[in-house]
């Protein structure tokens, strides 16, 4: 069989080359491209802005009381704090649309749309790698929803939410999913967009807690999710700052500048009593002032603990590591992690300094510490001071840690053993009354050894022609190959997953849309008017908007699916609607002749549409039936807003962590490793109907010659067969329209719908009659 080639022409090949050296010109350029130098910070470095005279602002505009859109304008604490420091600074504070939570990083970072991230960004050692940070503006914590009724039980144990039938709602990228995450291991994590799809699934009874930002939690709940509780209130210490480009560092010393003249002349106080009820900043202030009385009380008095040795007066909590597996969410060991360790202080003296201590083989050496002091909730400013050597790192505090505070030590570029295994923290402690002790052994941490995946990435890291690749901003944001091989091992999952949703959806939506078009055609009216209000509805509405009834509406009417049977549901019906319309025109474009001509030979109504029109009629839109195909597998991406972890799931978490367009890259890959072989079978099928349409198919066998023209089809036994290749009507006379057999055997049996089906797909004898 003579198959045209399907090479991309050359002018095609030029065009996309051009197109790509533009894109790499157009990136390299684009920090140039700013409207010009708009002032400068007092240290004397100019800044520049997206547009002259104007603080452009990125932000996703769904965290009230933060930033929320208030009909058609921004509104909340960080857009009025926004404004008040481009007034400060000379601008006029402008927002852009509304962007997703996982994407304000990369638009900031590759700039030339906006010049500032703001949406309750915590400050991390991770993001720093990739942006700046202005100064915190407001310290906050983690706040854990439930259904009231269940509010106490988990606040009184965490662990009931701990076991895998739970699903745990979270903002994909935020400190609130790292918490989940470490927190609840065996918890289903499913990562949202926003926090009010994670309390919407809470509320409706998809998901049984949500975990995002303290102040956001208890607005929602206070005003409009008012069967839901703050079941726990999570005392992670995070302070927000705003988000700006590393090439502009000269905007980031204008925007602190700025903020410090709010926090003196007491702007930023007013926000926080205006949009919380509470003032952070008086509390911050005032806590050194209660540390010290605290402190200076309990020495003063003799503290029972001033002997030599105080045994109890650190309860630790707990002890955690943040999954550092490229491609997995497993702790390697001999790769940089994050170690978090929590305690209690109850030594009425309180903590002069800590020790931590793990087996031989770890190190602390190279690492960086932050330490968290927690009286309550607020935040308690205490200066510390890390000394790490080898497997220890010693914290000592400038003033003594008081009783009953919250200590969280986080140490980041750390490194367990290499070996792996189980390994808990250990060490030593100092009271404010001099008396030491030993802390007890946290809870283990599983470490695992090395992986090939990892292996592969540090090998990338060591070569000069990976630096120079990523040295271009364009191919480092799309296509960074360390990030492009852990993409490829993470997004696996996903895309078996999402293979599975459609390849088992596609059958119940081809009998769904068979079954609506046939209604459509019916002779009943109120068959036609049920399957018109069907495909109309379906059509006619997003997909998106189906998914959330489904996914939200059905919970609230008790009736719990599971997340991937309903996906699988919701992408059948919506496509069954597209098939019946399919399928409706195909049976239609039939020539009436068909009708007729089986008519003539005795059959029903029923037995010529599905032994003569359907088999015409599917072999006619298996083209348009395979392009429904791959759109409906391209839509299961919408399934992740609801958290379905199919492909783009994965990818937008790999985005939102590493601020890096590179995963949804690699799910492109994914996607076009099906597409495009399935758009190249569907071209093989357009070619051979095209060539059966010329005459140029294969021919009728040999023994179908031996059959006499006219021998009996109809039901009196005599006239001719109506339905055999170049068989005539009754009278002798061709019928133009009859239905031909391009398979004619030696028996009288009309082909079966198989039969017809596959003959563009299978071989035949060339025998000519």
């Amino acid at each position: 069989m003579n198959i045209r080639s399907s090479r991309p022409s050359a002018p095609l090949v030029a065009a996309l080359c051009l197109a790509f050296v533009v894109a790499l010109m157009a990136t390299a350029c684009s920090g140039a491209q700013t409207s010009g130098t708009t002032g400068s910070a007092a240290s004397g470095q100019s800044f520049t802005t997206v547009e002259a005279g104007k603080l452009t602002v990125a932000s996703d505009l769904s965290n009230p009381p933060f930033d929320y859109m208030d009909g058609e304008r921004p509104a909340g604490f960080e857009v009025e704090l926004m404004q008040a420091l481009a007034k400060k600074m000379g601008l006029e504070c402008t927002y852009l649309a509304p962007l997703k939570f996982d994407s304000i990083v990369p638009t900031i970072r590759q700039g030339g749309k906006a010049d500032v991230g703001a949406s309750n960004f915590t400050i991390t050692d991770e993001r720093r790698q990739e942006v700046d940070f202005t100064d915190a503006y407001i310290d906050s914590n983690q706040g854990l929803v439930t259904e009231s009724s269940i509010a106490p039980s988990v606040a009184s144990d965490l662990s009931v939410l701990d076991t895998p039938v739970t699903q745990i709602a979270v903002q994909a990228g935020t400190t609130g999913e790292s918490w989940a995450r470490e927190k609840l291991p065996r918890a289903t994590v499913v990562a949202l967009d926003d926090p009010i799809q994670a309390l919407t699934g809470v509320q409706t009874g998809l998901y049984q807690a949500a975990v995002a930002d303290l102040p956001v939690m208890q607005y929602e709940v206070n005003t409009a999710y008012t069967a839901l509780s703050v079941a726990r209130e999570i005392p992670t210490g995070e302070q927000y700052g705003f988000v700006v480009s590393k090439d502009n560092p000269g905007l980031t010393s204008a925007l602190n500048r700025a903020l410090a003249e709010c926090r003196e002349d007491g702007t930023l106080s007013a926000l926080e009593v205006k949009w919380f009820g509470k003032d952070y900043e008086a509390n911050a202030a005032s806590a050194p002032e209660q540390e010290a009385a605290a402190s200076g009380t309990t020495v003063a008095t003799g503290a029972a603990d001033g002997a030599g040795t105080a045994a109890g007066a650190i309860a630790v909590v707990d002890a955690t590591a943040r999954p550092n597996e490229s491609g997995g969410d497993g702790v390697i060991g001999g790769q940089n992690t994050r170690l978090t360790w929590e305690g209690t202080v109850q030594a009425e003296s309180g903590i002069s300094s800590v020790t931590l201590s793990l087996p031989d083989g770890a190190t602390f050496d190279g690492s960086t510490t932050r330490v968290t002091v927690l009286k309550g909730l607020d935040r308690v400013n205490v200066g510390s001071e890390a000394s790490p050597s080898g497997n220890t790192i010693a914290i000592s505090f400038a003033s003594p840690v008081p009783a009953g505070s919250h200590l969280r030590i986080e140490v980041t570029n750390m490194q367990f053993p290499a070996a792996g295994g189980s390994y808990s923290v250990g060490g030593t402690y100092v009271t404010g009354a001099g008396a030491k002790g030993t802390l007890d052994e946290s809870p283990a941490i599983a470490i695992i050894a090395n992986t090939p995946v990892q292996s592969i990435v540090n090998w990338l890291d060591g070569q000069g022609w990976v630096a120079a690749w990523n040295s271009v901003p364009f191919l480092n944001m799309f296509f960074k190959p360390q990030l492009m091989v852990t993409s490829f091992v993470s997004l696996f999952w996903g895309w078996l997953l999402c293979l599975a949703l459609v390849v088992i959806a596609y059958p119940f939506a081809i009998v769904l849309g068979l079954l609506f078009a046939m209604m459509k055609i019916s002779h009943l009216r109120i068959l036609r008017v049920i399957s018109s209000i069907y495909i109309n509805v379906l059509r006619g509405t997003p997909l998106f908007l189906q998914i959330y009834i489904m996914f939200f509406g059905l919970p609230m009417m008790g009736i719990n699916i599971d997340n991937n049977v309903l996906g699988v549901i919701v992408i059948a019906v919506n496509s069954s609607a597209y098939q019946a319309e399919i399928f409706r025109a195909g049976i239609q474009s039939i020539p009436q002749g068909q009708y007729e001509a089986a008519a003539s030979l005795g059959m029903n109504r029923a037995q010529t549409m599905f032994t003569v029109i359907l088999p015409q009629m599917v072999r006619r839109v298996i083209p348009t039936v395979t392009s429904d195909f791959i759109t409906s597998y391209k839509d299961t991406s919408l399934l992740s807003s609801v958290g379905v972890m199919e492909l783009m799931m994965f990818s937008k978490n790999l985005t939102t962590v590493s601020g890096n367009i590179t995963p949804y890259v690699a799910a492109a890959i994914y996607y076009l490793i099906v597409t495009i072989p399935l758009i190249r079978v569907v071209g093989v099928v357009e070619k051979r109907m095209a060539d059966a349409e010329r005459g140029a198919g294969p021919r009728p066998k040999a023994a179908a010659s031996a059959r006499p023209t006219g021998t009996a089809a109809g039901p009196g036994g005599g006239g001719t067969d109506a339905l055999s290749a170049g068989g005539s009507s009754s009278g002798g006379s061709s019928h133009p329209d009859a239905p031909v057999r391009s398979d004619v055997t030696s028996g009288d049996s009309a082909p079966s719908a198989f039969e017809a089906l596959s003959a563009p797909f299978r071989p035949h004898p060339s025998q000519e009659v």
